[in-house]
C-alpha cells in the first residue's frame, strides 16, 4: 500500500514540475512578444485533460474527439480561449516548437488577452501516434462591463477559439441563433 501512496505522489509531484516548465516556456515565449505571461488555471487544466486523454483512448487526433471545444470550455468563465493539440510528439520542447511554427496554433499561444492556460499529456502505446497533447488558453480574468464595473458570477461571457477551433464558446442556442441569422437576417 505504502508503494502504491508512493508512486502516486511522484507521478503527481512529475506532472507538477512538467506543467512548470510548460507554463514557463510559454509565458517566455509571450514575453518576448510583447505579451503578459499567463498562470496554470485548474479548470483549463481538467479540460485539456480530457482532450488528451480521449484522443489517446480513440487513437485520434481532433479538437472534437471529447466533444465540441465551446461545450467542453463554457464552465471555465473565461472570455476569449483557444485550444491547440498534437499527437506524436515525444516532448513538450517539441510539441511547442511546431505550435510556434504553425500559423494557427501560434497565434493561439500569442493570443494577446490571455492570462491563463491548462496543459496535458496523454500517452496510449496501442495507437499510431503514441503521445496525445492538449493546450487551453484562455482569458479569464474578471469582465469588465461598460462603465468599468466587473460583470457578476455567472453572468455569460461570451468566448471564442481561433481559426484552428473555429467554434464560438457560448450558448449552444445562442450560437444557432447567430447562424441563423447570419444567413437569414
Amino acid at each position: 500500500m505504502k508503494a502504491l501512496w508512493l508512486a502516486v505522489v511522484l507521478a503527481i509531484t512529475a506532472t507538477l514540475a512538467h506543467a512548470d516548465e510548460m507554463v514557463d516556456l510559454v509565458s517566455q515565449y509571450r514575453r518576448a512578444h510583447g505579451l503578459s505571461a499567463v498562470k496554470i488555471d485548474p479548470q483549463l487544466t481538467a479540460i485539456a485533460e480530457k482532450q488528451a486523454k480521449a484522443m489517446a483512448a480513440s487513437g485520434v487526433m481532433d479538437h472534437s474527439v471529447a466533444g465540441s471545444f465551446s461545450s467542453r470550455v463554457a464552465g471555465a468563465h473565461s472570455g476569449v480561449a483557444a485550444e491547440n493539440i498534437a499527437a506524436g510528439l515525444k516532448t513538450w520542447p517539441d510539441t511547442l516548437r511546431a505550435w510556434k511554427n504553425s500559423s494557427g496554433h501560434n497565434a493561439n499561444l500569442l493570443l494577446a488577452k490571455a492570462d491563463s492556460v491548462g496543459f496535458a499529456v496523454a500517452r496510449n502505446e496501442n495507437t499510431r501516434y503514441k503521445t496525445y497533447w492538449a493546450m487551453v488558453i484562455a482569458d479569464k480574468s474578471p469582465r469588465k462591463k461598460p462603465g468599468g464595473k466587473v460583470a457578476a458570477k455567472g453572468e455569460p461571457r461570451r468566448s471564442y477559439a481561433s481559426a484552428e477551433v473555429s467554434e464560438p464558446s457560448e450558448n449552444p442556442l445562442n450560437a444557432l441563433k447567430s447562424l441563423v441569422c447570419k444567413y437569414l437576417c
